[in-house]
């Protein structure tokens, strides 16, 4: 499933590009505000072009005052009911929910269960929806000050919570209804036991059309949970973590296979690192693909090197690096090819969430062991040139394109093969396995590092996408090929 998540920020930008449009505003008056949704609205053709399946819209509802951090949060909302009225109205939200399903697009709106505004119309009624702290004040988890824990133990709020997302669900009419949710961090509520009562009825709500729930969580064991309770997808964690521990870059952006001693200290992904000490990179995808085999074969896995909270993966870990994993998101079984809004054009700096402008602490790895800080800013930094920026556009269309024409890479069996990858098991890079249905077989060849890798045994066929090398495979580099 091809997937475009959207930080309405990032449409939403409305200083002057340059010097001579801030004297032009100036002299002529500053032109018609269009807002964030209504550009987003007119501009569904393009990203339909670029073979986007789902949509998935960041929270757009109103956001808090009480405690709000920076420029607010919309993750932080004060009304489910409202559109926060930087981003548009609800009648123009309507319109990019009809627009996406004239184009063939599903929708999926940000949703978060865990916690409102501390000035939520919910904290105005029934204290018990809400977790107290040991003063009775509102809690809040981690440094989230400007959020107020919701209390799932206390059947009205569950009502609630109910009642309103079906109300998205169903729009105004069936067809500016929503397709479903993108969870954020779902494993987090007091009570899971809530998605076991609330899913079946928003399925109900759905109807022929179809609920798609996808949940942002951390941690293998906590996906199987939660699909176990009816969600129908989750982010896969793991899959980011291999590039995030896996990767860094040089000055010049060119990306670096380097394993990150940190990655010791996160206890999720202690399988893929042992994984990755036995056989390398190539281990620990092999093993991430299983693991979902063997326990959530029928599930949906957003895989991505972007995302609104992450930063973006071109500045983290290089153009090759991304390329080669998100080459990878689209053969592997199960997988939404998760991609955030500019990054198929060379964006790299993330989207605003507390602040318009200011550093964040998603940057990258040196060569030396140093780290640099990201940035966050409400423009976009692209790629330079047009024809970067083109160069890339088309290649996030041919990946969107090869599973549209290859149905064996989104529903055919996978198996793994050894290509006889020329390199000690700890520092192997070569990903391969097949993808077998609908009357084809194809091998998927992926080198994640940085070195070419001579394969002893290449397997043979017609080239379909990447370029053929016989018995080399370049650094980050793809290869699949139709085998007889």
């Amino acid at each position: 499933m091809n997937h475009y998540q959207v930080n309405l920020r990032s449409i939403a930008c409305t200083a002057p590009r340059n010097p001579l449009e801030a004297l032009r505003e100036f002299r002529d008056g500053a032109p018609p505000r269009v807002s964030p949704l209504a550009g987003l609205a007119e501009g569904l053709e393009l990203i339909a072009d670029l073979g986007v399946e789902l949509l998935h819209v960041m929270p757009p509802f109103q956001m808090g005052q009480l405690g709000r951090k920076g420029i607010g949060s919309p993750y932080a909302v004060s009304d489910y009911s409202v559109i926060d009225p930087e981003f548009g109205t609800a009648a123009e939200w309507y319109e990019v929910v009809r627009r996406a399903h004239a184009f063939g697009m599903k929708v999926i709106l940000g949703y978060v269960p865990n916690h409102t505004a501390r000035d939520h119309v919910w904290t105005r009624g029934d204290p018990e929806n809400y977790i107290r702290d040991e003063n009775g004040e509102l809690g809040y988890d981690f440094d989230w000050s400007d959020t107020a824990k919701l209390n799932y133990r206390h059947p009205p709020l569950r009502r609630a919570v109910t009642d309103m997302l079906k109300q998205w669900l169903q729009g105004e009419c069936a067809e500016s209804g929503v397709d479903g949710y993108r969870v954020d961090m779902a494993h987090m509520i007091n009570d899971l036991g809530f998605w076991n009562e609330c899913i079946p009825e928003l399925e109900a709500a759905a109807g022929d059309r179809g609920l798609l729930l996808m949940a942002e969580c951390y941690g293998f064991d906590r996906n199987v949970d939660l699909f176990r309770r009816g969600f129908q997808a989750a982010y896969d964690d793991d899959f980011y973590k291999i590039a995030q521990y896996g990767y860094g870059r040089d000055a010049q952006g060119n990306s670096l296979l380097m394993l990150d001693p940190e990655a010791a200290n996160n206890g999720d992904f202690a399988p893929r690192l042992a994984e990755w000490k036995r056989g390398g990179i190539a281990a620990a995808v092999r093993g991430l693909i299983q693991a979902y085999q063997d326990q959530a074969p029928d599930r949906w896995l957003a895989r991505y090197v972007d995302n609104h909270d992450e930063g973006r993966g071109l500045y983290r870990f290089g153009e090759g690096a991304c390329r080669v994993m998100m080459d990878l998101a689209a053969c592997m079984p199960g997988s939404i090819v998760f991609t955030l809004a500019g990054q198929e054009a060379g964006a790299l700096n993330r989207p605003p969430i507390h602040e318009y402008i200011g550093l964040c602490d998603k940057g990258y790895r040196t060569p030396d062991g140093g780290r640099v800080d990201g940035i966050e800013f409400e423009g976009n930094l692209f790629f330079r040139t047009s024809e970067e920026r083109g160069r890339l556009i088309s290649e996030t269309r041919k990946r969107f394109a090869l599973r549209c024409e290859h149905p064996a890479l989104v529903s055919g069996s996978v198996s793994f093969i050894d290509v006889g990858e020329q390199a000690p098991e700890p520092e192997r890079t070569v990903a391969a396995f097949v993808r077998a249905g609908d009357g084809e077989r194809l091998a998927c060849l992926f080198n994640l590092g940085h070195e070419a890798r001579t394969l002893a045994n290449p397997p043979s066929g017609k080239i379909v996408y990447g370029e053929n090398g016989d018995g080399i495979l370049p650094a980050f580099s793809c290869r699949i090929l139709h085998m007889p």
